[in-house]
Parts: structure tokens; sequence; C-alpha cells
């Protein structure tokens, strides 16, 4: 790959994500770099690590940093560099990536702060919504409010509430990261679909490179 891709996601519930897209990336051959920069650090409890304070960990093939400036990204040698940026990250970081994700729920305090993040920065990005429970409200009217006077959403992806989704993502802040063979259909489609705009490659080693990735290996 000629030119590193980075690839920010924030908002509320991203990490699980960040984890999922660094292991198929992984399993199409190239060399991924995971790096938490979020105030929470749940991926600090999601995959292994020594005893010993290492600078980067390296799980699955995958190397994962945690706390990294923004200026120094571009300084990583990797084909993707994936940064779990938080809740509320610094406009010099979203400025910084080259891929955006804003990764939320159907809560009206997220949809207007986020919507106000949105149209400030003037930055595209891709939307998440996850847990969306239909006998609330419609992923719709959601997505229709965050977009009102806001131009910038360029993608959007509706995750149903779901139960086994829901277990996943915070059985490996329990247990560690392992593989992804828990999650709902919808979940795995998205996936798969963000990595087919993140990478150029044949419909056949997306595939072959999910289902690796979805049982825990590694290329």
């Amino acid at each position: 790959m000629s030119e590193k891709k980075i690839i920010g996601l924030f908002g509320v519930g991203q990490t699980d994500i960040c984890i999922y897209v660094a292991s198929i990336l992984q399993n199409m051959g190239c060399r991924v770099c995971v790096v938490d920069n979020s105030y929470e650090q749940a991926m600090h409890y999601c995959i292994p690590h020594p005893v010993e304070k290492l600078l980067t960990i390296t799980y699955k093939k995958i190397d994962y940093e945690r706390l990294v400036p923004a200026d120094c990204w571009q300084e990583k040698d990797y084909d993707y560099l994936i940064v779990d940026l938080g809740v509320w990250p610094s406009e010099e970081a979203l400025q910084a990536c080259g891929e955006i994700f804003l990764v939320m729920d159907c809560a009206v305090a997220q949809i207007y702060r986020y919507r106000e993040l949105m149209k400030r920065t003037a930055l595209p990005m891709n939307v998440i919504l996850r847990d969306v429970c239909p006998e609330a409200v419609s992923a719709r009217r959601v997505l229709a409010m965050l977009q009102e006077e806001n131009c910038f959403v360029v993608d959007s992806y509706v995750l149903p509430l779901s139960e086994e989704d829901i277990a996943g993502r915070f059985s490996m802040q329990h247990q560690g990261y392992h593989s992804f063979t828990h999650l709902s259909v919808p979940f795995e489609k998205m996936l798969v679909k963000i990595c087919r705009g993140l990478a150029e490659c044949e419909e056949s080693l997306l595939w072959r490179s999910f289902k690796q990735a979805r049982k825990g290996a590694c290329a």
C-alpha cells in the first residue's frame, strides 16, 4: 500500500468496532495499528498486556498503542492507523484523519451536540447509529435530526438493538478480545461494508479476510 490511511472513530461505543475492523484489515495482509486516544481507555481492558509497561502491545499481529498525539500519526509506518478518539475529540485530531466515523446511539443530547460539532468542523463523516430501538424512535428520524442544516454526513449505518452485540462489547472488556462470532447479521454486514470502502481489494479477499477475522484468526 503506497499511502497510510488514518481512520478516526469517536462518539459512544466505538472501541469494539475499532478492534473488529483492524482484525479484518490485518487478515487482508495489511499492517495495522490501533491507537486508543480516548479518556476512558476501554481498549486497555480488551487486549491482553504484559505486566511491564510497553509503548506498543502486539496482539494477533496488530499493534496497539495509547495516547499518541495527532502530530505523530504520520510518522507511524503502517498501512492503516485506526484511532479511537473518545467521546469528544479535538478538531486537530479530526482534521488529521482521512476517514472519520461518528458512533452514537439515539440519545437526543448526542444528536444535537454532535450535529453542532459536525457543522463547526465542516468535515465529512460517516455515522454509525447503534442500539436503535424502533419502539422508542426510528433511525430515520434520528438521522433526519442529525442532518438538519448539516450537510456533512457522508454515509450512515444503522444497527438495531441487539443483545449479542451489547454482550460482545462488554464481554471483551472483562474477558479479553478473542473473536466476533457472536455478532448480529446487521453488525457483520456493516463491518464488511466499512472495510470494502477502506480497502481496495477483490471481493473474494474481503470475504475471506472477514471470515478469518470473525473466528479470531490472523494472517
